[in-house]
């Protein structure tokens, strides 16, 4: 953050390091690419950690007992961070959730340790920010766009604005409570999409069964259409100049 005036009073800028006791992480290793199943030991994926939920199944499975450490295995309640993606992804951040399965952590991806439990919600809101994604992206190092990656000491150098105990308290609540209001929106109109969906194709297999419309008997029927496509198509073809249309079988 550089325009610091512009904080509410009694707001601090402090570095994220400040914020950390320390940050942990794994190793990278060969491991079969596919999920765990309940009796093995995962290493998580940083696919695990994009889409704004902690997914345990994006992970890889473990061979090697030699290699498994239920020190860095994933706990309810963990600060996970991607220290290595696109520049869009780079810095994802989630607060694991749902944890059922053993999975480690990998080098790509890292466990913050907070002084205080309570300042978690509020950093990983803001690491989702436009200002926080704004300094991940100014200091994440590569050269191309397919893989970018932030170190520890730079992810300590992240501008971190900071309220107030009980303010910081009530607007952590609140956006939880419009991120939940949000969520049940995106729910709904989901199941309107699928729903409208299954109308679509109700509607069109109605169609093509002669189902949507009552059958008049007086109508013409579609063997006079057809019989005047044929017609039609005969006398294009006898006036047409240019090259001659190769022939297609027709069905009668």
């Amino acid at each position: 953050m550089s325009a610091r005036d512009e904080l509410p009073t009694g707001w601090v800028v402090t570095p994220l390091a400040e914020l950390l006791t320390h940050i942990e992480t794994g190793k990278s290793f060969k491991c079969e690419e596919r999920p765990p199943d309940a009796d093995e030991v995962g290493v998580v994926k940083v696919s695990a950690v994009s889409w704004g939920e902690y997914r345990e199944r994006e992970s890889k499975t473990c061979m090697d007992v030699d290699r498994v450490n239920p020190d860095i295995f994933v706990r309810p309640g963990d600060f996970l961070f991607s220290r290595a993606n696109t520049i869009d992804l780079v810095g994802a951040c989630v607060i694991a959730r749902h944890v059922t399965q053993r999975v480690m952590l990998s080098d790509k991806i890292l466990r913050f340790q907070f002084a205080v439990d309570e300042l978690k919600t509020w950093v990983l809101h803001f690491l989702r920010s436009k200002s926080g994604r704004a300094q991940i992206e100014m200091l994440a190092s590569g050269n191309q766009e397919s893989m970018r990656n932030i170190g520890q000491e730079r992810i300590g150098q992240i501008q971190v604005p900071l309220p107030p105990r009980v303010e910081l308290a009530r607007i952590v609540a609140k956006v939880e409570e419009t991120h939940s209001v949000l969520d049940a929106a995106a729910a709904e109109l989901k199941a309107a999409c699928e729903k409208l969906q299954r109308y679509r194709q109700s509607l069109l297999k109605a169609a093509f069964a002669g189902q949507l419309v009552p059958q008049v008997p007086a109508d013409e029927p579609a063997s006079a259409l057809l019989a005047r496509v044929r017609a039609e198509r005969a006398v294009q073809a006898a006036t047409f100049k240019g090259p001659r249309p190769r022939k297609s079988k027709v069905a009668p």
